[in-house]
């Protein structure tokens, strides 16, 4: 995406309702920075800017942290396998001649509460007893043979449990299969193209997380809109569980509940960035979630230019760790500060609403509608760049022809 700076809203702001830039005080900055926010939030959803949406393929499900094979690996009272003279671990099969593989949970989903199964089956003691399936399954193999999908059946399953503020719910799952061996990769989250979901066929929770940072989600297709003309729109609900997963500060999400199985490519929106910082202190040290004012260029967080062989180039930056007094965005790594970025496409928008809002405040409100023409007309020009410049033109849907 296209960035730009805030310190170039700020200088066009002061420029157009008459504030000296060199000896602006907090109090104005900050007025500007609020106005800015709140504008930046109205503009943002106001339409489809492609610099502010984003799509992603998953499956819906409860997402699989991780899985553990081979539970039913022979040992010696000192917990030392069993093995061959091959060194190939030797297995105590039960009565079906099957093995058992715990499935292990990512519990900050939202999580999978007994009380919620159909047909009583918490109050009968019958959980158990229903079915479990698995999509975008993984693979396992017996010895060193073939690899077998494990979507191919549903399975009986026991569990282990946790219990919170809202009741007990499933933590792991245990199910009896051939396999010896299982070809898993590394858990990277519940939307990645790698991660197996589980389905629990009597109480089916076919959610799909919107990726932390997201405003919304505006679409699910069955295939990639922006690859083909056959992608279906599928129907979905917005749905908070706040209450039922938890998350560190900061990490809120939302889900969307769909009705369909297969792989979901989905069409949502990042969320507007709040502006709260105030200008970087080189003798303070920051808490991780703070937020600054710092000018890269002029290597301070000053709103003027001081140095003029050096340019400005002005952001917010949040601290994603406790930060050391004297350790500035300039130093910054991807464990210290994250910059907060300006779609380049609303520049023009920001600055003439901005000094709008600024000459309001001020009690100059004939003045400020003129400002506010301008912003209007600003938008209008970026629209038109969309649809008749960059012919951003959604393609027809070819999924029903007749």
């Amino acid at each position: 995406m296209k960035t730009v700076p805030f310190s170039d809203i700020l200088a066009s702001v002061c420029q157009l309702v008459g504030l000296d830039r060199t000896t602006l005080n907090d109090k104005a900055f900050g007025a500007i920075r609020d106005f800015t926010w709140r504008r930046m939030s109205v503009i943002w959803d106001r339409e489809e800017w492609p610099d502010v949406q984003r799509y992603m393929y998953t499956w819906p499900g409860m997402p699989v942290e991780s899985i553990e094979s081979g539970l039913n690996i022979l040992v010696t009272q000192a917990d030392v396998p069993l093995s061959t003279e091959d060194s190939e671990d030797l297995f105590a099969q039960n009565e079906l001649g099957t093995n058992t593989t715990r499935i292990n949970l990512d519990t900050n989903f939202k999580r999978i509460y007994l009380q919620d199964f159909l047909h009583d089956r918490y109050k009968l003691g019958t959980v158990g007893n229903s079915y479990a399936k698995f999509l975008n399954p993984f693979y396992g193999s017996v010895d060193d043979g073939p690899l077998t999908s494990v979507g191919e059946n549903q399975y009986n399953f026991t569990y282990l449990t946790a219990t919170d503020e809202v009741g007990e719910y499933i933590t792991s799952i245990d199910i009896q299969v051939e396999f010896t061996n299982t070809n898993y990769f590394t858990y990277a989250g519940p939307n990645s193209p790698l991660t197996t979901k589980v389905l629990f066929m009597d109480n089916q929770q076919l959610l799909v997380q919107i990726p932390q940072g997201s405003l919304q989600g505006l679409a699910i297709y069955t295939n990639d809109p922006r690859q083909t003309t056959k992608a279906i729109p599928l129907p979905f609900i917005a749905e908070d569980f706040a209450d039922q997963t938890p998350q560190n500060f900061g990490d809120d999400v939302n889900y969307l509940r769909t009705f369909n199985t297969s792989k979901q490519f989905v069409q949502y929106r990042l969320t507007p960035p709040r502006m709260f910082g105030v200008k970087y202190d080189p003798i303070v040290a920051y808490t991780a979630g703070s937020q600054v004012y710092f000018d890269l260029g002029q290597g301070n967080g000053n709103y003027y230019i001081g140095d003029k062989t050096k340019l400005s180039n002005g952001n917010f930056f949040f601290a994603k760790t406790n930060v050391s007094a004297g350790v500035t965005p300039a130093n910054q790594t991807s464990e210290t500060w994250q910059i907060l970025e300006i779609p380049a496409r609303f520049r023009d928008y920001l600055a003439n609403s901005v000094s709008a809002d600024f000459l309001k405040s001020e009690g100059r409100a004939e003045e400020a509608v003129v400002l506010e023409q301008l912003a209007e007309a600003a938008i209008q020009q970026q629209i038109d760049v969309l649809i008749r410049q960059q012919a951003q033109n959604q393609r027809l849907n070819m999924a029903y022809t007749y």
